[in-house]
């Protein structure tokens, strides 16, 4: 078996290999789960890599969705989980717009993203995203530097975004309070400033 770029633990090479259906590594309810919050046929992977050969991520990182796919296959929950490539997809959907079993990797992605935030397993930089987008309802603010390209342009000085309508900032922390995220945000991102 070819060894895939960034990944050279052995006993992960073991369990990936194409021979076996690995029962003591798997997690069945790892596999239903995926599929139940992604919509999406993910049990019908072939491993084709034409979701990998499609990434724009992919030839830039060591990110290779033909990988999770195969582990959410699987049921590799934990390795699936831990891995912090998982974080490496843009959500461009090059990967579900050439799939040739019509499934959608993006999705599944997401799904284990989002098995993955339950578990508190979470990047710092995406958790302060979070808190800038509570702050000031964007990911990334507004700066002065952007205001006078902007300006320059011919552009308003601040997108119709709540730069301009800062009016709509508490439905949006309505809505990330609804959930908890950024309760969540705050707690993890703490804990890792502490020990950090």
């Amino acid at each position: 078996m070819a060894k895939a770029k960034g990944y050279s633990d052995p006993k992960m090479e073991e369990k990936l290999k194409d021979r076996y259906y690995y029962r003591e590594y798997s997690n069945p309810d790892f596999t239903k789960k995926v599929h139940d919050l992604a919509r999406t046929v993910n049990h019908m992977c072939f491993q084709c890599g034409t979701c990998t050969g499609s990434c724009p991520s992919a030839p830039r990182s060591s990110y290779r969705i033909r990988l999770f796919m195969r582990r959410n296959v699987m049921g590799l929950e934990d390795e699936s989980l831990t891995d912090p490539d998982l974080w490496l997809c843009t959500t461009c959907y090059c990967c579900t717009d050439r799939c040739p079993r019509d499934i959608a990797p993006t999705d599944v992605i997401m799904a284990m993203r989002n098995i993955a935030y339950q578990r508190g397993i979470v990047p710092v930089n995406f958790l302060k995203t979070v808190q800038a987008i509570y702050q000031s309802g964007h990911g990334v603010p507004n700066n002065d530097v952007n205001r006078a390209v902007r300006v320059r342009l011919g552009l308003a000085k601040d997108p119709p975004t709540t730069h301009s309508y800062p009016e709509f900032l508490p439905g949006i922390r309505q809505i990330i309070d609804h959930w908890h995220v950024k309760e969540k945000a705050d707690k993890i991102v703490a804990e890792a400033e502490k020990h950090g």
